[in-house]
């Protein structure tokens, strides 16, 4: 096991350690956590907030066993998920996987203060992999900024189901009411934290839920769910490099024949009940078939997603909360190989990343001409990578803004029609270890800087001193945010002060030379069309 890798654990703290490991009582349960004295910090790993759920089945809420005694020193498993990350962490032992896998994990001050603001993160990896035991969403090095600030948070990472066991999807699914699954889960953990946070010193009433990718178009989700009514479960959110509209909605018609092949995969296909047959199967045996070659996303299920996102935000029916939200400067959700319009037309129309018709297509294409100078990646005036495709800029372009930048305006849009409190960035730095493959400033980008993990070495952050510094300001901004709603008060001496989107649509523009505030008009007419396509 690698924990002390993730969390600075070393041999040194086997004697010390059991002296003064932490203990809370809560109606969860007594918690024996852990202590982390290079950090001052008590850890409780591997905490679950739902028993182990039946496949295919909404998961149910942990019941309170106020008597029970709880080892949560070490992470608990994590979710199924297919993927090179997930490939990565289970060849280096950092994680060992499985169904019994609806854990969260507290990272809190060893303080005697109490009613701590809560930052709650969702990870991303396209709802199909990731894992709270990943080195890089390693909580500590945050929190530790918020004390430094003094405006000390409580760190929260949630696992939840993901691909087929957390967004399977079919006429079965639907007839059953057994959508949206990994979203429910989400949720349900979110219950746990209202319930017994206030054990562990935190305040219920002071939640910023908080994602990437997936993980932020989950919160986007959650904001619209049940037409904006969050139940008190969170006050805020922050958002990057996602939002509550661009994530595909596709219907039974998309999905049938990826639940049918999963049938047919596990010898389910003609068994009467062929979802009951599902859950039968062993584990072991569905397991290699949960990824279908597409994604599995979520679904309209009428009640945690209502509709399409578009129409949430048009209508005014999500939750009026405070955010921060953004995109990364090029996000690069494009494809190779595009040549000419006719295959960008196709690519668009075709894509499993959007619902787009041909008339919208070539409307697209109309308002994104092939100019090398207008195409992501930006700044590069008119070179063009033609290895790559003689359109490739064009439709990186096309595709960022369809993916990330016009649902992140669209949503900075209407919640400042109601909230003063919503602030908008983008970020400009590019990763320690660019390459030539790697070209701009990509998705992920900002991750190894939000979490400022400076030993991880999946995709590190590096040892420069200006991406020290620039990590952190963005950690002290995000626990600024969740301390008292402002990211303005992260006491790093000349930095601009980022305006509210409300009074002023600005995003600020994270960079390690010198972050700056700027209009966020880029490709206005391309990104004011996006935002009429109901989706």
């Amino acid at each position: 096991m690698k924990l002390f890798a993730s969390y600075w654990v070393g041999a040194c703290l086997a004697a010390k350690t059991l002296a003064i490991s932490p203990v809370v009582h809560s109606n969860a349960g007594t918690f024996q956590g852990r202590y982390l004295p290079g950090f001052d910090q008590d850890l409780f790993l591997g905490v679950k907030y739902a028993p182990k759920p039946v496949r295919f089945t909404p998961a149910k809420l942990n019941l309170d066993t106020p008597g029970t005694s709880v080892n949560a020193t070490q992470y608990g498993l994590d979710c199924k998920g297919y993927g090179s990350d997930t490939n990565l962490l289970v060849a280096g032992n950092w994680t060992k996987i499985g169904e019994d896998c609806l854990h969260l994990n507290i990272v809190k001050p060893r303080t005697i203060e109490k009613n701590l603001p809560v930052l709650l993160w969702i990870y991303g990896g396209g709802w199909q992999q990731g894992a709270t035991s990943d080195p890089r969403y390693n909580m500590s090095y945050i929190v530790q900024q918020s004390v430094l600030n003094n405006k000390p948070v409580i760190g929260i990472s949630i696992n939840y189901r993901m691909a087929a066991f957390g967004f399977i999807y079919s006429k079965e699914i639907k007839d059953t009411g057994n959508q949206n699954l990994g979203l429910r889960d989400q949720r349900l953990a979110l219950q746990w934290v209202n319930r017994h946070i206030a054990s562990f010193g935190g305040d219920p009433t002071k939640v910023t839920i908080w994602g990437e990718s997936a993980g932020a178009y989950s919160v986007g989700d959650h904001i619209n769910a049940f037409d904006g009514n969050n139940d008190g479960l969170f006050r805020a959110a922050i958002l990057e490099s996602g939002g509550a509209v661009g994530a595909p909605l596709n219907g039974t018609d998309w999905y049938q024949h990826m639940y049918d092949n999963l049938t047919e995969s596990v010898g389910c296909a003609e068994a009467k009940d062929s979802l009951q047959c599902l859950r039968n199967v062993p584990y072991e045996m569905i397991a290699p078939y949960g990824y279908q070659s597409l994604e599995w996303f979520h679904v309209i299920d009428g009640t945690l997603i209502p509709r399409p996102g578009q129409q949430s935000l048009v209508s005014g029916k999500f939750g009026k909360i405070p955010l921060i939200l953004g995109t990364n400067t090029d996000e690069g959700f494009g494809v190779n190989g595009v040549n000419t319009d006719e295959e960008a037309a196709n690519q668009l129309v075709h894509s499993k990343r959007w619902n787009i018709n041909e008339e919208q297509a070539h409307r697209l294409l109309e308002l994104y001409p092939n100019d090398p100078t207008l195409g992501e990646p930006y700044g590069w005036g008119n070179r063009t990578w033609p290895e790559n495709g003689l359109q490739w800029k064009r439709y990186q372009s096309i595709a960022t803004d369809l993916t990330m930048y016009a649902p992140r305006r669209l949503l900075a849009q209407s919640m400042s029609k109601h909230v003063e409190i919503v602030f908008s960035y983008r970020w400009d730095a590019p990763m320690f270890n660019n390459t030539p493959n790697n070209i701009g400033i990509n998705h992920f980008t900002e991750i190894p800087f939000v979490f400022g993990n400076t030993e991880q070495q999946i995709t590190p952050l590096g040892i420069g001193l200006a991406n020290i510094e620039l990590s952190r300001l963005v950690m002290r901004m995000w626990t600024s945010f969740a301390y008292d709603l402002d990211p303005n008060g992260h006491g790093v001496p000349q930095i601009a002060s980022w305006p509210n989107y409300a009074s002023n649509a600005t995003n600020f523009v994270f960079r390690t030379d010198k972050s700056y505030i700027e209009e966020d008009d880029d490709r206005a007419e391309g990104v004011a069309y996006i935002n009429t396509l109901v989706r």
